[in-house]
């Protein structure tokens, strides 16, 4: 036996001419199933129409309002830090274009490479001295400086650890507001 056509006209509450009405109820009256999804349809509708509405609980609209605004916030801050995002990219686009453009990009390139250069020369001359110092004073002094230098950047590199781990920690700027 086909029972589609009778779940659809049940489901669908489709208005049915004289014919499809004699159909249905002669369906029903040899079909147990198809009875019983027309009884328990016609239950639930009866209890969607009766069922009593329930209250919110209080301060739920004051509750709901706050958190409205404050994810109302926290988008104006990203809609913010993206524009600005967008205003420095564009700034740093155009800038790089007019540098290629007017030939100042290279020369920039090569007096950074420049800078380079004489600065690692600096560096390595001047640790060049350094250690001829070093090598003309008593042992106990450079490893006196080379202790404390070191515990000086061990302490740094704590800090700053320390730092990076606690602003991880707090999950929320300080103009952002926390959403719960």
């Amino acid at each position: 036996m086909n029972h589609k056509p009778f779940e659809n006209w049940i489901l669908d509450e489709l208005h049915l001419n004289a014919s499809q009405k004699k159909e249905m109820e002669k369906h029903l009256s040899v079909c147990s199933r198809c009875k019983r999804l027309d009884t328990g349809w016609q239950a639930s509708k009866r209890l969607m129409t009766h069922a009593q509405v329930k209250t919110p609980a209080s301060g739920f609209s004051t509750r709901w309002q706050a958190y409205a605004l404050k994810k109302q916030n926290l988008q104006k801050i990203r809609r913010y830090r993206l524009t600005l995002i967008g205003l420095f990219m564009l700034v740093f686009a155009a800038s790089l274009t007019y540098m290629v453009a007017s030939g100042s990009f290279l020369q920039m390139i090569a007096d950074a490479f420049n800078g380079l250069t004489n600065m690692i020369v600096a560096v390595t001359s001047g640790l060049s001295a350094l250690g001829l110092w070093l090598y003309r004073m008593p042992i106990a002094i450079p490893l006196t400086l080379g202790f404390i230098f070191f515990g000086l950047v061990n302490a740094f590199i704590m800090v700053a650890a320390f730092t990076l781990w606690n602003l991880k920690q707090r999950k929320v700027q300080t103009d952002e507001i926390r959403v719960e």
